[in-house]
């Protein structure tokens, strides 16, 4: 086999590789060109016209689907109450708990006694009371 044709797994021949500083989309992505979760984002984010009560309001295309959605589960569509409720669940998991309010041992009030006593004579009267 000559050098040009030599190829194998993973290794085309040498005529058909891309020449050093030679890109393998010459044209490329245009600029300005969006993805799907930027069309996306800035559909939901696009202010919409709403009649609610007989008013007009102007709200997030998010928040309208939401409306509707709920508006849904309130007549009883069993579908939107179960997507309501798995988003409020998902929702839910992510948010992390509070942490709970730690309870201070006889040992770290001696500890913390000692370190203002030694750093600030006046401050440990104030923290006992």
């Amino acid at each position: 086999m000559t050098e040009e044709s030599e190829g194998g797994y993973k290794q085309p021949p040498k005529s058909t590789r891309f020449k050093p500083g030679q890109s393998g989309n010459k044209r490329g992505r245009p600029k300005g060109s969006r993805n799907l979760k930027t069309d996306l984002n800035k559909l939901m984010t696009k202010r919409i016209a709403v009649r609610e009560d007989g008013e007009v309001r102007h709200v997030t295309g998010q928040k309208a689907m939401l409306l509707s959605l709920f508006e849904k589960a309130v007549r009883g569509d069993f579908k939107a109450s179960a997507q309501l409720f798995a988003m409020l669940m998902k929702l839910e998991v992510q948010d992390p708990a509070p942490p709970a309010p730690a309870s201070i041992t006889e040992n770290d009030r001696a500890i913390i006694d000692d370190f203002l006593r030694r750093n600030l004579p006046s401050a440990s009267e104030d923290y006992k009371s």
